[in-house]
């Protein structure tokens, strides 16, 4: 069994061989599919030439399923998703909306990592607690 990334609204899987797949919309309007690489703190990530996304633009992410909103209630420009690892394990996988920032927390019953060189943007420790 390989990990599983979760939709925490419909709780269907997001990832498809080797990427996550997201609906998004840039600060335009305009949507398109986010592929993201399933790795935590891999930070690439592949889209149609024809869905421009600048760095520093604020996405708006959805589950590619079921369409609902992916938006942290914690902040807002964090996204959150679920993880179901290898072991059975599930953590929450809170990550940036503005794309070319590289901030990623997973947050479970026993611990909070994070990963990416723009994490001490938000050094407030409480903040998704």
């Amino acid at each position: 069994m390989r990990a599983y990334y979760l939709c925490p609204h419909c709780r269907g899987i997001l990832n498809a061989k080797d990427d996550i797949i997201l609906s998004a919309e840039n600060s335009k309007g305009e949507k398109g599919l986010l592929l993201l690489h399933p790795e935590i703190g891999n930070y690439s990530s592949s889209k149609s030439k024809k869905f421009k996304i600048d760095k520093g633009d604020k996405l708006s992410l959805y589950c590619s399923i079921c369409h609902s909103s992916l938006d942290s209630k914690k902040h807002k420009n964090f996204a959150q998703i679920q993880l179901l690892d290898v072991n059975n394990h599930e953590s929450t996988i809170i990550f940036s909306k503005i794309y070319g920032e590289k901030v990623t927390l997973k947050v479970d019953e026993s611990d909070t990592l994070s990963y990416g060189e723009h994490c001490k943007r938000y050094s407030d420790p409480e903040w998704f607690l």
